[in-house]
């Protein structure tokens, strides 16, 4: 799905407009249509009451189109126009269809669901003081609360915050708006829900992820079909990071694992992963695997993608060993955790790699190899992502809530689906291991990269609807692959 910034949909809309498609009236009726059929969907709206708060401008007649549906399908209904009424010349052309509802001064009384329809993409400055203590009432009020298209006091394209209203649902129409995918304002928002209002869209910003296309798998194959992954990861003490990797390679669809483990490892590892294929090397005094030379040359010269970091652990021996490992490396590859952590001030080696890359930092370790802090991070994710990624060839995916993709060629893509389900220690391990696995099946990079992100929130999305996402553990991700098909 196509994700648009403020400028980009009032140019669509002006455009369609221009080109006979629609007018003006026409889109604001089919936004407010779409919006009233959803909340029926959602609402049993008989007898129920409902307030909904009108701005000035488009969004307020969208506000107005909304109110006359559920008045008209029985709930009884209010307006609440605290910076005047709707005034455009589109939304003047809805007033007779609420000239029956009551127009009131004030939040006061009994609610049980309140829309706000005061601002939307238009929003271009931190809300009055007057309006912010209104949305401040309203969302210490104990009802259903629906934000259309934007929730007021949110910017469209993201930044700063102050006061906003906080939404259960957000119905946004046509397309995400940026806001709605980054950290520190979609958590307004609620659940996002795009509603089709028929809008063509000529151009866009960024997309979010699909869901992956089922693969079909040849019959006349054998393991060598689908490609070996090979795993250099795991400290002592730290184990269970290159466990899960495998296993998430494995269910994923690879034909084989090749995993380096210390051989203070191997019992627990070799009980843990029966299927891979364990080349133990001895354990440093700092507990990292000892890489040498003709081990690193049998690992990658048989070897379809490689994956790096996961648990290798920050002492000097890891360090030297991912250097080490990285001026060789001929196939593509995934660098994760403290693989990460050894390209801070020295990101520049990735460029010399002759293979695909994909690094999957969390924010602390973007802002390490950005030099730069994690509230910067995350205040500027789409920014930071697209910077690495196009300045040193790589494809990134900066994890977290609607985990980012970046490309070398400067695409961006959200992912939309997951839960706090995934913030546990050993999530970021399955989701390397799910793409390290697609690489080494052949999949190009970026199908590689969005069909596991993809899939991990998915997976997670559907344990959620038989556990508390804070029982969830990476383990249950790995268990869930069995049951989702990409």
């Amino acid at each position: 799905m196509k994700v648009l910034t403020a400028n980009q949909i009032k140019k669509t809309e002006d455009n369609a407009v221009a080109n006979g498609i629609f007018s003006y009236a026409g889109l604001m009726k089919n936004a407010g249509d779409a919006a009233a059929k959803e909340i029926l969907k959602r609402y049993d709206i008989i007898g129920k009451k409902i307030c909904v708060l009108c701005g000035s401008g488009n969004n307020g007649g969208d506000g107005l189109v909304i109110a006359a549906n559920l008045k008209n399908r029985g709930a009884e209904v209010c307006l609440l126009t605290p910076i005047g009424f709707p005034k455009t010349e589109t939304a003047l052309q809805f007033r007779d269809s609420v000239k029956d509802i009551k127009i009131i001064t004030d939040f006061e009384g009994e609610f049980d669901i309140v829309i706000d329809a005061l601002f939307g993409i238009g929003l271009n400055r931190f809300l009055s003081e007057n309006i912010a203590s209104l949305i401040e009432k309203i969302n210490a009020y104990d009802c259903a609360k629906i934000a259309i298209d934007v929730p007021s006091g949110v910017f469209c394209d993201g930044g700063e915050v102050n006061t906003a209203f906080k939404a259960y649902i957000t119905l946004s129409f046509t397309c995400y708006k940026l806001c709605q995918l980054l950290p520190q304002t979609s958590e307004f928002c609620g659940e996002t829900i795009i509603l089709d209002i028929g809008l063509p869209i000529p151009e866009y910003a960024y997309c979010t992820i699909d869901k992956p296309q089922v693969i079909k798998r040849p019959t006349n194959s054998h393991k060598g079909t689908f490609g070996t992954a090979a795993l250099l990861c795991g400290s002592y003490g730290m184990c269970g990071a290159e466990i899960l990797a495998a296993r998430a390679a494995l269910r994923s669809g690879v034909g084989l694992v090749k995993a380096v483990v210390c051989d203070k490892n191997y019992e627990a590892f070799a009980a843990s992963v029966p299927e891979a294929v364990t080349i133990p090397v001895p354990t440093t005094e700092s507990g990292a695997p000892h890489i040498y030379d003709r081990m690193l040359f049998s690992l990658l010269s048989t070897s379809n993608a490689l994956l790096i970091g996961c648990g290798l652990g920050r002492s000097e021996e890891a360090i030297n060993g991912v250097l080490k490992t990285l001026g060789k490396i001929n196939i593509p590859t995934v660098i994760d955790a403290d693989g990460i952590n050894v390209l801070q001030g020295r990101i520049d080696i990735i460029r010399k790699i002759n293979a695909p890359v994909v690094i999957t930092p969390h924010p602390m370790e973007m802002a390490r190899i950005c030099g730069t802090t994690v509230d910067a991070v995350q205040s500027n994710r789409v920014k930071y992502a697209k910077k690495i990624a196009i300045e040193n060839e790589c494809y990134l995916v900066l994890k977290g809530t609607n985990t980012i993709v970046a490309t070398p060629d400067g695409r961006v893509f959200f992912n939309t689906t997951g839960n706090d389900g995934l913030a546990t220690g050993g999530s970021g391990d399955v989701l390397s291991g799910m793409i390290v696995s697609r690489l080494a099946q052949g999949y190009d990079p970026l199908t590689a990269v969005l069909n596991s992100v993809y899939l991990h929130g998915a997976v997670a999305d559907e344990l959620a609807k038989s556990m508390p996402t804070r029982a969830i553990l990476p383990s249950d991700i790995i268990e869930g692959l069995k049951t989702i098909s990409d």
